[in-house]
């Protein structure tokens, strides 16, 4: 009996022993749960993404409230969070915060573009006409031709949330080589051009909210058409160029939105012009390129200051004239010369860069394909497509388009769904871009639109 009971009391001893050991034991040997914030996951859906598309974020962790940086989005531990819309490759970090502390996790989502166009239905026909934003993120198409007797005056909307167009107003007239801005409060300055009806307004504007539009009380101080426009930093237009009756104009005028007020400038350009380009290079200064002059000759460029109405003429960068061009502005504030015809209308291919610190012209980039009548559009990530136009002048127009980056590199571009020129490239919010309209083969109005993503 006394060896049985030794025997159980050592077998409890040593129980105790092990159970201490594993810190199963009431002392103090044991380490206590953490009580900080900890991030135990966070995670995407995919591992990459096209432009437009929504990705989903799950996050777990505890002992803290969690949001998400850049946009302070709230989480909840186990609940996935949907980014909607992306356009760019993005890093998101997690910040989970409990008392004085918190803890920090990136999460990059690679977006990019999956380089095809896409066609959508269209319900009209349209070229020549001009495509712009309004503030909900509808890209509305006015102006230009349809095949029709008189020019249409019809407004359509585009909706990118259903990829469907609808008719939202009218013109006072249907206009075609007229101008369009848009003003720094979402409206839209309409202006010049060949007019479907006589005595029509020379200008109106479109509510950028609402895309109705309305005759201005006061008219242009020149009747122009195919002039150029650029908007100023104090939220004026300078308008210049164009043409007047049979010949290329020379004057320039401001537009004032808070007055309404056309105003004629006493300083003219130094070469009259039409079909040329404006673009505001900096807080004062606008480059105007190129054009179609009354001699047939190219024209030099200019740099035309709207405060003290004075034009300076730049050396020629190119020994040809040039018409019927794109020129964009890029990321890093210069502005390229693309595509355009010759005295000859021959189209042409090669690229020009402008430095507005230097004030200098520079050999940028050939295209593939000699292109007026073009379009281009800038993509999120700083590249430019290049679309259509007329690659020769016999030519029934390309589909091609091209991608060039920003340092000058270029490769070929998806075919469109058809031949098209005298057409718009519009930015969406999404980041892709719509592609709306021109003439076909046999220089008629197509109804026909295509998304690139």
């Amino acid at each position: 009996m006394l060896a049985h009971t030794y025997r159980a009391a050592a077998a409890l001893v040593t129980l105790g022993i092990l159970l201490s050991g594993c810190g199963g034991g009431g002392g103090g040997g044991g380490s206590p749960p953490p009580t900080g914030p900890v991030i135990n996951q966070f995670t995407s859906d995919r591992s990459a993404y096209y432009v437009g598309e929504s990705a989903r974020l799950t996050a777990v962790f505890a002992n803290g409230t969690a949001v998400l940086q850049p946009d302070d989005i709230p989480v909840q531990s186990g609940q996935p969070v949907t980014i909607s819309d992306l356009t760019h490759t993005i890093r998101y970090k997690l910040v989970v915060t409990g008392g004085a502390q918190s803890v920090s996790r990136d999460l990059d989502l690679n977006v990019s573009y999956r380089e095809r166009t896409r066609a959508v239905d269209m319900p009209f026909a349209r070229a020549e006409h001009a495509a712009s934003t309004l503030q909900d993120g509808r890209v509305i198409i006015f102006g230009g031709e349809d095949n029709g007797p008189v020019f249409p005056d019809s407004v359509w909307a585009f909706d990118p949330a259903t990829e469907r167009f609808s008719q939202i107003g009218e013109l006072a007239t249907g206009r075609v080589g007229f101008i369009s801005v848009k003003l720094y409060d979402g409206n839209i300055l309409v202006a010049g051009g060949f007019r479907s009806l006589t005595g029509s307004p020379r200008a109106e504007l479109i509510n950028g909210s609402t895309g109705a539009a309305t005759p201005l009380a006061n008219a242009p101080q020149r009747d122009r058409t195919f002039a150029a426009a650029s908007l100023l930093p104090n939220g004026t237009v300078l308008i210049s160029g164009g043409l007047r009756g049979v010949g290329p104009d020379n004057t320039v005028e401001i537009y004032d939105p808070a007055t309404g007020a056309f105003t004629l400038l006493p300083g003219t350009l130094q070469v009259a012009r039409a079909e040329h380009t404006s673009v505001r290079i900096d807080d004062r200064r606008v480059l105007i390129y190129g054009g179609y002059t009354a001699d047939g000759q190219a024209a030099p460029p200019e740099l035309y200051d709207p405060v003290s109405t004075t034009s300076t003429l730049l050396p020629a960068p190119e020994p040809v004239a040039r018409a019927r061009h794109v020129a964009h502005t890029m990321i890093d504030g210069g502005v390229l010369i693309l595509g355009g015809v010759d005295a000859d209308d021959e189209p042409i291919s090669a690229v020009l860069r402008f430095d507005p610190a230097a004030n200098t012209f520079a050999p940028f980039a050939s295209m593939a394909t000699p292109r007026a009548s073009l379009g281009v559009g800038r993509l999120v990530d700083s590249r430019l497509l290049i679309v259509g136009g007329l690659d020769t002048f016999t030519s029934d127009g390309t589909g091609t388009t091209e991608i060039m980056t920003v340092e000058g590199g270029r490769r070929d571009g998806p075919v469109m769904t058809r031949t098209r020129f005298w057409h718009t490239v519009t930015a969406l919010q999404s980041g892709k871009l719509l592609i709306v309209g021109g003439l076909d083969e046999s220089r008629r109005a197509v109804a026909s639109a295509e998304v690139f993503e």
